[in-house]
């Protein structure tokens, strides 16, 4: 894939811990810039779905920015649509937006002619990768924000008392899913599928070279063959890792929403 040419930008937020002090903190201003990039593609969707995978493939598509500049490439685009760095270079751009979290409502703000493409992976696979495969210092954060809306009575009430030794770990994966696929329901309510492309990681690993394509049609990009060949089929079914209990929570906070968001998806 054909690499463009950018003007590497300089700035002293490096990590994401750096991003949350000098940036999030200030409010949610997270996508100010998004109006200056037309056309763009926001890939997005609950933590440990896939995203980083195919908002990669698209930003090293031709006809695509490859702007990536430092370690973290989902941490270099909220610099650049937050306003912290310029755009290296112009032309159209692919950023990773599932860091938006509990600023989800920003995307309102913005009228411009972006497309989302929204990841949805079942909810057994997403849990065991934000317990076992993630940081737990991230989950506790990203539950922080935009997960622990969803406790409620006596549940909101010792969270609010002790913090987060209230809430199982497996309870607070639950439940940060489940925050954010009710984003994606009311995202998609507002915007439709001509704004709001829903795809099931399973399906898009499985049926690769039929889905993938569909991916590049939507956002009116062009496609090639060659494009497919960085999606490779990993364990895709965690559930038997997961212990009894772990699964009936999951079963009973998560699975709901899955299936209401597959259902957009297949009406789509």
């Amino acid at each position: 894939m054909r690499q463009h040419k950018i003007t590497i930008p300089k700035t002293e937020i490096t990590t994401w811990a750096q991003f949350t002090a000098a940036v999030r903190a200030q409010g949610c201003r997270l996508l100010k810039r998004l109006d200056n990039f037309p056309n763009a593609v926001l890939v997005t969707g609950c933590q440990r779905s896939g995203t980083t995978m195919l908002a990669r493939i698209i930003t090293q598509s031709e006809g695509m920015i490859n702007y990536w500049f430092g370690p973290d490439d989902e941490l270099d685009a909220a610099l650049i649509l937050a306003g912290v760095v310029d755009a290296p270079a112009p032309g159209r751009y692919c950023f990773q937006t599932t860091y938006v979290d509990e600023c989800y409502p920003e995307y309102y703000e913005h009228p411009g002619d972006y497309k989302i493409i929204w990841m949805i992976r079942n909810p057994y696979s997403v849990v065991y990768s934000l317990l076992y495969n993630w940081a737990p210092a991230s989950l506790d954060g990203t539950f922080q924000k935009c997960g622990a809306q969803q406790l409620t009575g006596a549940n909101a009430y010792l969270y609010r008392l002790i913090g987060l030794p209230a809430v199982s770990r497996v309870r607070r994966a639950c439940l940060l899913y489940k925050a954010k696929t009710l984003q994606l329901l009311e995202l998609f309510q507002a915007f439709g599928p001509e704004r709001i492309l829903i795809v099931d990681y399973d399906e898009l690993v499985t049926r690769k070279e039929q889905i993938l394509p569909q991916i590049y049609q939507y956002i009116d990009l062009g496609y090639n063959d060659t494009y497919c060949e960085q999606i490779h089929r990993q364990s895709i079914d965690k559930k038997s890792k997961l212990s009894q209990k772990e699964k009936e929570q999951i079963r009973r906070i998560a699975e709901p929403l899955y299936r209401e968001a597959l259902a957009l998806k297949n009406n789509q």
